[in-house]
Formats: C-alpha cells, structure tokens, sequence
C-alpha cells in the first residue's frame, strides 16, 4: 500500500466532474489497490476523515469516508465506508452552517452549508448498490466528498466568510467547547 500524494486547491482536477466506475472497473486490481492506498493515506491523518479520489489525483467517482474520533472532535464515532459513483437522493429542506476544512486545503476553516439529513445511494467497493439515510456528522462527511466529485470546494459552500478561522483557532474553539459539555 502507497501513502498517496494531496491533491491540492489550484490544481484543476479538483474542479472537475468525475468519471463514474462501471461494475468491472470498481473490481479490477487497479480500483482495488487504489482503494486501499485511499484508505492506508487516510489512517495516517490525524484529522482527516474523507478522502475522495481528486484529492489524490484520480478523476473517478469514488471516495473513502474513515470517520473517527479526533483531537477537535472526540465524540466522532468510527465508520469506514467506501463510496463509488454516489448520489445524494433526497435532502431535508434545512442547510445549517458547519465547520470544515479540507485536506487539499490549506489550514482554513469556515462554515460551510449543509443539510443535516441526506439519502444516499452509492456501490460499495465490491460493486454492491446501497441507499441509505445519514445525519450529522456522517451526512456532512459524505456531502463534503460528493462535493469532490462534482469539482465543488468546501469553500463553495461558506456563505459568511466572516466565519473563515485558521485551524489553530478551531482547535481553541473546539476545546472550549468540549469543555462545556
């Protein structure tokens, strides 16, 4: 397995629309190795939790999600996932502002706008259909690596932004947080 190199903002594959996998591509060796390069470059990562494949250079509709507690956000709960050719079916009418980086970014956050509640449908890495409802954190995730796929940015998403911080005062702001709670 390869720690695979960030694709960062300004390379133009980050704005593209990616191609989507047929059943014998998500199968082949090529696909499945570099899922686990995906996976293997997120393990080494202490904040990142999602990792799509023009971030690393691939322009194919496929993503990792490898949510996980974090210094910032220690109730994460874990889940691996990995998500090929999805598609956000159904949203609630609610978009609330949520804070998020990007690997490929660089050390800013802001509040991008999200929807609380999605459905997804999406091949899983052996080719398998899924749909399913996510919320919170889980659904924030899975909106920011669809984003990926579609050449959107977190940054596309922040409406206010006043709201844009380093990650330096995140980390001030999250352990004040997890203080109160």
């Amino acid at each position: 397995m390869k720690k695979l190199k960030r694709t960062q903002f300004g390379n133009p594959i980050l704005r593209q629309k990616t191609a989507k996998l047929s059943s014998e591509q998500i199968k082949s060796e090529d696909v499945q190795n570099f899922i686990k390069d995906i996976q293997n470059t997120l393990s080494t990562k202490d904040y990142g939790i999602g990792l799509a494949a023009p971030q690393v250079g691939r322009s194919i509709s496929l993503a990792v999600i490898a949510l996980k507690p974090t210094p910032t956000r220690p109730d994460n709960k874990e889940l691996k996932m990995v998500i090929i050719n999805p598609e956000i079916i159904s949203t609630d009418s609610t978009e609330v502002g949520m804070w998020e980086a990007c690997i490929s970014g660089s050390d800013i956050y802001g509040k991008a706008m999200r929807h609380e509640n999605i459905r997804l449908k999406w091949h899983d890495e052996t080719g398998k259909l899924h749909e399913q409802e996510f919320s919170g954190i889980v659904a924030q995730v899975i909106q920011h690596e669809v984003d990926h796929l579609n050449g959107v940015l977190f940054v596309d998403r922040v409406i206010d932004t006043k709201t844009y911080i380093t990650f330096a005062e995140y980390k001030k702001l999250q352990k004040i947080k997890n203080k109160q709670i």
